[in-house]
């Protein structure tokens, strides 16, 4: 009874928003939606009208047939570059090349048909710039041309979506954060960096667990990706920041590769501010390569890439700990423990894998396929230590990664019927991400100032696997366009947290520090063993929305997000009253 309750719900709230006369800005994620009128030279529309858009490099074919009222729509399109033909008896065969589609656009192109007599074909061979007059989102597309063109430090290709108005740069704690160099973190609007909602080729990619986004293919890998500030479509989930919509490459039916190498050294870079001249170690390669083409023509395509980095460079530490250096380690030894050495190394090494099949089962059916994995061994990473560098922490405050994340993403796309297609997405990914100290000192803490030891703010842990199910279906009722979807997550996460082991000591100054050393109790009892747990949850997502046609001023955005969350299911164990950190004099 409760559930025929939820269902009743729900469908009600998918019908009023169904029925709501205004247009839904977004297709299905990971692709584009073309639409429009055909009409003959009078303003009459053309009824029956075959509308065919055969896609440039895999010459595969999307077809629709024109309403009573002449309006057409070809929903979940892959973003390329297209060709549209038109035609109806009795009328000039219409022919319009240099179509290009992006990820998430929903674009649309009227026709007029000529009346002919004879066989006759009307050719546009410039290239077409679709109008897309139903979105209100907020939102800009980075493509290819830029990706590729566009210089970047370090290859991260989402850091282009800094190109966006209204996109920073996320914080980043000086205190008890740690960046992870595999991802880009941004902040839209203000938000919180870990507020946002990143998808590759329609799946989930952020780790629940932390908020940020997963590891993502090289930037060799990447076709385009769609930056969306605000106002998005109910489709997309349930960020509260933003959105980065990515899609990678695919095979065509030509052949193509690529090797390529990049090396940086300090021979031809400038020395940090901020590092000493005894310590400016720099050096960083990466490499990698790309291939591409028909496993079957027309039928079957593959596209595979592999991106290597191996960087080593000297950290950058605060004035307060270079300057001082044989005082605070003459204050460690005092406390029995061992002192900084500021000649460690930071290395930032990751190994990058992606391959991805594209099928053409049969004419109403199209299967996409994909695996990635990243291999990451990164060696004495400073708290606070930004990608501009900077930070205060100690040698004694490093931590090491040692990560491996992996997916596995297929989606299908079915044609039930010329007006109705259904796209069927599963993922399984893993994210297992080990990152233990590098010492086991106690946490001295001069705040924002210096920082030693055992770092609290972070996870010394965080394995996560993840089972995403999701479907959608496109409806085109007359001048309608109905949309429907749901999107099931269910979300394992394993977590340690060391919190205050073995202990935390906040010092008001530094000159405390030296005044701590000579009356530290060094009997005190230390709790060794850190909280950890297991806590899986599940979402239960669901959207609906609709787009009227084919006048474009007929609605708006709208869609109807409900999202059920099922509640962590376990706990780590909580210490015990004679566990707790003890009270040092």
């Amino acid at each position: 009874m409760r559930l025929r309750s939820a269902l009743a719900l729900w469908l009600t709230a998918t019908l009023a928003a169904g029925l709501t006369p205004q247009a839904l800005g977004q297709g299905t994620v990971s692709f584009a939606q073309l639409n429009g009128t055909v009409l003959d030279t009078s303003g009459r529309a053309v009824a029956g009208a075959a509308v065919t858009l055969r896609a440039v490099g895999t010459n595969q074919s999307h077809s629709a047939v024109c309403n009573t009222s002449g309006y057409y729509v070809v929903p979940s399109l892959p973003p390329g570059q297209y060709e549209l033909t038109v035609q109806y008896a009795g009328f000039a065969k219409y022919v319009q090349q240099g179509i290009v589609l992006s990820v998430g656009q929903t674009a649309t192109i009227d026709i007029t048909l000529k009346v002919a007599a004879a066989p006759e074909v009307v050719t546009v061979t410039t290239e077409a710039l679709p109008v897309e007059t139903t979105r209100t989102e907020i939102s800009q597309v980075i493509d290819t041309v830029q990706i590729e063109g566009l210089p970047t430090n370090g290859r991260q290709f989402v850091d282009f979506a800094l190109l966006t108005p209204g996109v920073a740069t996320g914080r980043t704690s000086i205190q008890s954060t740690f960046t992870e160099t595999e991802v880009t973190r941004i902040s839209f609007g203000g938000m919180r960096d870990l507020s946002n909602a990143v998808t590759l080729n329609g799946a989930d990619y952020i780790n629940e667990a932390t908020g940020s986004q997963r590891a993502t293919p090289s930037q060799e890998a990447v076709s385009e990706f769609r930056v969306v500030n605000n106002s998005f479509g109910a489709e997309y989930g349930r960020a509260l920041g933003g959105i980065v919509n990515i899609v990678t490459k695919s095979g065509t039916n030509d052949l193509h590769g690529s090797v390529y190498g990049y090396l940086s050294n300090k021979a031809a870079n400038s020395r940090s501010l901020l590092q000493t001249p005894q310590d400016d170690a720099y050096r960083r390669g990466q490499f990698g390569a790309t291939l591409g083409g028909p496993l079957r023509k027309d039928r079957t395509f593959f596209f595979m890439n592999y991106e290597a980095q191996r960087l080593g460079e000297s950290p950058t530490y605060p004035a307060t700990l270079v300057n001082n250096l044989t005082t605070i380690n003459l204050a460690k030894a005092a406390m029995g423990l061992a002192p900084e050495d500021l000649n460690t190394l930071k290395t930032i090494d990751h190994d990058n894998g992606f391959v991805r099949i594209d099928h053409q089962i049969n004419s109403d059916n199209r299967l996409a396929v994909h695996y990635g994995i990243l291999d990451a061994r990164n060696l004495n990473t400073l708290v606070g230590d930004t990608l501009d560098g900077g930070g205060i922490g100690a040698p004694s405050s490093g931590h090491n990664t040692f990560l491996r994340d992996q997916s596995l993403v297929g989606s299908l796309n079915t044609l039930l019927k010329p007006e109705l297609v259904n796209t069927f997405l599963m993922q399984w990914a893993r994210r297992h991400n080990n990152f233990p100290a590098v010492t086991g000192q106690p946490n001295l803490d001069i705040p924002n100032t210096l920082l030693f030891g055992h770092n609290f703010g972070t996870f010394d842990a965080t394995n996560e696997s993840r089972v995403q199910v999701s479907d959608s279906l496109a409806w085109v009722k007359g001048n309608h366009y109905f949309k429907f979807g749901g999107d099931f997550n269910h979300i394992w996460d394993f977590v340690i947290w060391p919190g205050f082991t073995p202990m935390r000591i906040i010092l008001p100054g530094f000159n405390c520090m030296v005044d701590f050393a000579r009356f530290v109790n060094q009997t005190a009892a230390i709790p060794e063993t850190p909280a950890n747990g297991p806590c899986p949850t599940s979402q239960f997502p669901f959207f609906s929305g609709t787009d009227v046609g084919p006048n474009p001023n007929d609605g708006l955005l709208n869609g109807v997000p409900i999202v059920f969350w099922g509640a962590p299911v376990g706990t780590g164990p909580i210490p015990a009253s004679g566990e707790l950190p003890p009270v040092i004099p």
